[in-house]
């Protein structure tokens, strides 16, 4: 499957960090997770109202993911969170404390059978909205970034004002 890579070592850190935190890996608390995250792109006009539902989906993948995947739903695990911003764009990582994924064992998102399988259809919705997504430590941290909603697309009429 394209669309994403797996890198060794630790994710890196674009730009300035404006919230970071750690929760309990425990899928009760999930939608607190994305209402954290979701809270921070939102109030500063990173992610326009359009794009909402589409945060919102792919922050529940990649959480769902640390919880149940990453740390095989042990609630005593813990998954970290981190919202980073630069000129252009904002970049959200999310780490669980498991060993990761071989990007071999990821259903070909192009194959029209794997939308059939039951795993393995949320790495294709991330990379389908997202500008990137990597992942570090074997698949176990996620960097997920996208350019930044009241940042204009270079090229595109509304850049150019009379």
């Amino acid at each position: 499957m394209s669309g994403f890579r797996i890198l060794p070592g630790e994710a890196p850190r674009p730009g300035t960090c404006v919230f970071e935190r750690g929760f309990a890996s425990r899928v009760d608390l999930k939608q607190e997770v994305l209402d954290a995250i979701a809270g921070v792109l939102t109030e500063r006009g990173l992610v326009s109202e359009d794009d909402h539902p589409w945060l919102m989906l792919c922050l529940d993948e990649a959480v769902v993911n640390a919880m149940l995947h990453g740390n095989e739903g042990d609630a005593a695990a813990s998954i970290e969170v981190a919202v980073l911003v630069d000129d252009q764009r904002w970049t959200v990582i999310v780490a669980d404390q498991g060993s990761g994924f071989a990007a071999d064992a990821v259903p070909d998102g192009e194959d029209p059978q794997s939308l059939l399988l039951e795993h393995g259809r949320g790495i294709r919705i991330l990379a389908e909205w997202l500008d990137e997504l990597t992942y570090y430590r074997s698949g176990a941290t996620v960097l997920m970034a996208r350019r930044r909603a009241d940042r204009p697309v270079p090229g595109r009429a509304a850049d150019f004002h009379a």
